[in-house]
């Protein structure tokens, strides 16, 4: 099963779909003068996501991976996380 994407873009012209999970994405023209892409933000992510991790770790015995690089600190509750 392949990992679900959140958002995906469509050219306005050559209805070419692109799928990415950030928005580094730049979906705009470098002269700024008219947008070629609309964004769209896939609101069944978080179900799609709970399907990818049952079916790809759950249901062999993996447990499914978190990044928490903060847990168990005061990092985020008394110390910010960005400092300015």
């Amino acid at each position: 099963m392949q990992k679900p994407f959140k958002y995906f873009a469509i050219h306005k012209e050559t209805k070419e779909i692109r799928y990415f999970n950030n928005m580094m994405f730049k979906p705009y023209n470098p002269l700024g003068i008219e947008y070629k892409w609309t964004i769209y933000i896939d609101t069944r992510y978080e179900a799609k996501l709970r399907l990818y991790n049952y079916v790809t770790f759950s249901k062999k015995g993996i447990d499914i991976p978190r990044y928490k690089p903060f847990k168990g600190t005061e990092i985020g509750k008394s110390i910010p996380i960005l400092n300015f």
